[in-house]
């Protein structure tokens, strides 16, 4: 029988009658005559009655031991909460759940679900579950009308997870407002064990209108994993872009790991406004905007480990986060805001500081637009075509210009920059300037425009009056390196990484006049709607997304105005967007005091978030901790950071980016084991497939130890 499977097998309980200590009389939620005088309110306790527990000549005695609140909800309705009072028989019990029923005229239950655990032979209990009771005070309480039933622990089958769909009521596991809208087992297929997979909502209601006449409703929407053999552990996963959709939920499975993941409380399928900058609609709704920032995150694991708990019967042993990109930062968030959840996180490529991220956008977009115009690149919309502002070939300059000033910093020429913060702008300069056209632009070198306004993008934002909102960048020769041996470094490769571009310019137009602009940083669904709706207060409104319109937004916007309103608050939006959404605090002692560790692993190119400021924000962590300029010791025994040369957001590029920084996390956490370094493999589209390397924690570095081969990483040490 499952445990918590209510229907026909909740009748195998043994039923009892509710006594009350002390009289009183009650009622429901059924109103009778507003003039008919009101009855005695609820008592304050009801007696001890002994229930069988099902299949079994045990008894558990159980009661209304305590009422914690009383409030009306009109004239002649109130409302009550009891904690219950729990005495066990002569048998131990294993994962006891309670259940309150019945009611009639005048009195209901408006919640009557109560997991009570293990108990002892003779054991007694005061859960910290509650059961709410409603009453009609024109009635008296009835107490013969309610009834207890019980049931106990059932191993994990496709009836135990069935029953999971009726026990979400259960408060002192659960938050308040939380459905469960499917509950089935799922057969083993492939390397995906069999498991119960759960779906379900939080909070669903009825939002602000996104722009006039468009109503949103919004939910925290939450996925659950369940695997029928378990390792006593739970991983959540981190989303991506603005989220809006369920992250998988299967990668960990095949370990033993219960899962789960949310949408962030907006679905991108329903929750969109063509006016409201798409996707980005959400950012229209205070409440959907702290849901992004932390609280879905917050209550989807306080959902999934209630979960856990009624399920197996016992918490999870360790519980990880993980996460990049959007992912990232909420990995960071966790660390901050919730640090007593996570036993241990991983930190991939983080969006931690999104206010300074979408000031690079605002930023850049005027920057590569205004270059496109000078050369005559404009949208079919007669916007400035950035992301025909260089070609791949033209990016690819830059990249060998980087690796020639500083490929052999470290000691050895191999393709890689592995002294990053000896790379300066300074180093980097005179071999962009010796690829400067001496005549008209050609394929093998850059116009004068194109290496000063490369140049100010690697230096970071500069608003009108001064500001320097966010982060320079980090010179890498990821920004456009051969994705293989061959066709590589000549005015006409074709084999060359992408993903830089991809953010900040978009994909080359081959047909100019018929083109949009696509770079990630700035237009549609992701930099565009977040910088005009999502971020600043009040959002800016309408930010249609046809005809390139956040795009065309951005790209006239006054940087510092935009900066200010990032920073800015209205009765609408009481915490500003810098507030809400930055996760840059370097005070993580709540978290790491009680054994929290954190990994972090960090392209050195990246996309859209500058490894500078991942560094700078390390060096503060390990201020705040204790340490010094030459000593990291303090901040490595609970965080440490994994720079990734060559390396492209999340990974990808000329890089060995193939890392396990999940299985390095749980060996810190479960057997005390840091890294002292993390081994990268380089993928297939690399100039140096198989290729191994140390990734060492920072401020260390891969040195070649001066023999053995280049590509194991065994002939490198990290110093």
């Amino acid at each position: 029988m499952s445990r918590f499977e209510f229907g026909k097998h909740w009748a195998l309980a043994a039923t009892v009658v509710l006594s009350a200590c002390g009289g009183g009389g009650g009622g429901s939620a059924t109103t009778t005559s507003s003039d008919a005088p009101l009855a005695a309110e609820a008592p304050t306790s009801t007696a001890l009655q002994g229930v069988a527990l099902p299949d079994s000549a045990s008894v558990v005695q159980i009661a209304l031991g305590e009422k914690l609140s009383e409030s009306r909800i009109n004239r002649t309705v109130y409302e009550y909460a009891y904690r219950l009072k729990v005495v066990n028989g002569a048998q131990p019990v294993q994962g006891l759940t309670a259940r309150l029923t019945g009611g009639g005229t005048g009195l209901t239950v408006a919640q009557g679900t109560v997991y009570i655990g293990d108990l002892a032979n003779g054991a007694s209990a005061t859960p910290a579950g509650t059961v709410t009771i409603r009453q009609d005070r024109t009635q008296p309480f009835n107490a013969e009308a309610l009834t207890w039933t019980l049931a106990t622990f059932q191993a994990p089958s496709a009836a135990s997870c069935a029953a999971l769909a009726t026990i979400a009521s259960e408060t002192s596991l659960f938050p308040a407002n939380v459905k469960v809208t499917a509950a089935a087992l799922v057969a083993a297929n492939g390397t995906t064990p069999e498991h119960c997979n759960l779906l379900g909502t939080i909070n669903d209601r009825q939002g602000a209108q996104s722009s006039p006449g468009v109503a949103q409703k919004y939910a925290i929407k939450w996925q659950v994993r369940l695997p029928t053999t378990w390792n006593g552990r739970f991983s959540m996963q981190g989303g991506g872009g603005l989220d809006g959709s369920i992250p998988e939920t299967t990668s960990r499975l095949p370990q033993g790991y219960a899962t789960a993941a949310d949408d962030s409380g907006h679905d991108n399928s329903t929750n969109s406004d063509d006016l409201a900058a798409g996707a980005g609609a959400f950012g229209t709704d205070f409440d959907a905007r702290v849901d992004f920032a932390y609280r879905a995150i917050d209550l989807t694991q306080k959902v999934a480990k209630g979960l856990i708990q009624v399920y197996y019967d016992k918490a999870p042993e360790h519980s990880y986060f993980e996460g990049c990109s959007m992912g990232g930062r909420e990995s960071m968030m966790v660390t901050q805001k919730l640090p007593t959840a996570f036993d241990g996180v991983v930190v991939g490529d983080p969006a931690f500081k999104f206010s300074g991220v979408l000031s690079k956008s605002v930023y850049i977009s005027q920057l590569f637009g205004k270059l496109a115009g000078s050369m005559g690149f404009f949208t079919a919309n007669g916007i400035p075509l950035a992301s025909n502002a260089y070609t791949n070939q033209d990016l690819q300059i830059v990249s060998n210009a980087i690796l020639g000033a500083c490929d052999a910093l470290d000691g050895l020429a191999d393709g890689m920059v592995n002294s990053p913060l000896q790379c300066t702008t300074n180093v980097v300069a005179p071999f962009l300037n010796a690829r400067q056209c001496i005549g008209a632009k050609t394929a093998s070198c850059l116009s004068a425009d194109q290496i000063d306004t490369i140049r100010k993008y690697y230096e970071g934002p500069v608003t009108p009056t001064g500001q320097r909102p966010y982060a320079g960048w980090m010179w890498d020769p990821g920004i456009a390196g051969c994705t293989s041996a061959a066709d590589c470094n000549s005015p006409t490769s074709t084999n060359i990484a992408t993903g830089w571009r991809t953010w900040n310019l978009g994909t080359y137009a081959a047909s100019p006049a018929t083109a949009i602009n696509t770079a990630s940083a700035y237009s549609g669904n992701r930099g565009g709607a977040a910088a005009t709706v999502v971020v600043p207060s009040p959002p800016v409104l309408p930010s249609p997304i046809a005809n390139e319109g956040t795009t065309k937004i951005l790209m006239n916007y006054d940087l510092d105005q935009f900066v200010a309103s990032t920073r800015a608050t209205t009765p609408a939006f009481p915490i500003s967007g810098r507030d809400l959404f930055d996760v840059d605090s370097t005070d993580l002692t709540p978290f790491s005091s009680r054994g929290g560790k954190v990994v972090i692993y960090q392209p050195q190119t990246g996309g859209p978030f500058s490894p500078l400021a991942m560094v700078d924000w390390y060096r503060g962590l390990n201020a705040a901790a204790g340490g010094t300029d030459s000593d990291y010791s303090k901040v490595q025994a609970f965080a440490r950071l994994f720079l990734m040369p060559g390396a492209q957001h999340c990974g990808g590029g000329p890089s060995t980016s193939n890392i396990d920084p999940f299985g390095a996390v749980v060996d810190w956490v479960e057997k005390g084991q840091a890294p002292a370094k993390l081994i990268g493999t380089a993928p297939s589209s690399t100039p140096w497939p198989g290729r191994t390397r140390p990734l060492c924690p920072f401020p260390q570095a891969a040195r070649y130890s001066g023999s053995g081969s280049i590509e194991v990483e065994s002939s490198f040490t990290c110093q």
